[in-house]
């Protein structure tokens, strides 16, 4: 029988008497339901986490398969639970890093646009304040637009030139803020976003975002590192919660099938490749139990 497998084929068998503990044929079918799910849990875990498949050859003497089942969920769980902890930092950390390089491009337009901190960076007080570009040729009629609608209420200040557009500044009470903005809007305003910072200077803001990103990337390198560890324990625990998970299943298909203290041969195969389907069935014709991973 073994020999059909290919001359290739590393075999490593064990005789040995099935038992189950003296289980009802309920509770074998119940048991033998649990751990296929299991077993095909663990298989998926390791897919998703890119690990491969390392089987080895084991052996169950006498086994309690309640404690087995409990102790591999268990530990399927915890891996799971530790697997997407680091991942979620990780991500968290890249997200936090990929902010802070949104943050130093727009400080660096608002530095861009010609006006000095004290103007340009938000802060408390009597006037918000509004920054961003209109295209050049616009630029006396949005002022003329302002100044008939609103009069003196608002104040546009202009700034650095940018190819066929002007940067500039609006000033305003903040309940008039809302009717310039859409009186601009009318001569293709385009609208800056200027981030918050405690620092008063933008030289020191970049300077402080700058700072921040690197202490993150930082982080994100230990982190990173860290998950390759937590990966490379995981591959070791869930490949041998397999091989225990799978034997425990073949011994409850094996007492299902040939009945409490039968005599059976256990085979491990290590072969080249998955044995055609015509092989297996060939196999289970001559009442053996396979298994092919």
């Amino acid at each position: 029988m073994v020999s059909s497998l290919g001359p290739s084929a590393k075999v490593d068998s064990t005789s040995l008497v099935r038992r189950s503990g003296r289980l009802t044929t309920e509770d074998i079918v119940r048991n033998i339901r649990d751990f296929t799910r299991l077993r095909d849990e663990l298989i998926h875990t390791l897919r998703q986490l890119g690990i491969p498949r390392e089987p080895r050859k084991g052996m169950l003497e006498n086994p309690d398969y309640g404690l087995i089942l409990s102790e591999a969920q268990k530990q399927l769980e915890d891996r799971r639970k530790r697997q997407q902890e680091t991942q979620a930092r990780v991500e968290g950390l890249e997200r936090q890093i990929e902010e802070s390089k949104k943050q130093v491009g727009r400080l660096g337009e608002v530095a861009d646009a010609g006006f000095v901190s004290e103007e340009a960076l938000p802060k408390q007080g009597e006037f918000a304040r509004i920054l961003g570009r209109l295209p050049l040729r616009k630029l006396e009629a949005a002022q003329r637009a302002l100044q008939a609608t609103l009069k003196d209420q608002v104040v546009l200040a202009t700034g650095n030139r940018k190819k066929d557009w002007v940067y500039v500044l609006l000033a305003s009470p903040p309940e008039k803020t809302s009717p310039a903005l859409q009186t601009l809007i009318l001569y293709d305003f385009v609208q800056t976003e200027v981030p918050t910072s405690e620092e008063p200077d933008l030289k020191k803001a970049l300077a402080s975002l700058e700072e921040k990103k690197e202490k993150l990337s930082k982080e994100l390198e230990t982190s990173k590192e860290e998950m390759k560890t937590v990966r490379s324990e995981s591959g070791e625990t869930l490949n041998r919660l397999t091989d225990r998970v799978q034997d425990a299943l073949m011994l409850l298909r094996a007492v299902l099938k040939m009945g409490e203290d039968a005599s059976v041969t256990h085979v491990f195969a290590w072969v080249e490749k998955t044995p055609p389907a015509k092989m297996i069935n060939a196999l289970s014709s001559q009442g053996a139990l396979v298994e092919a991973e």
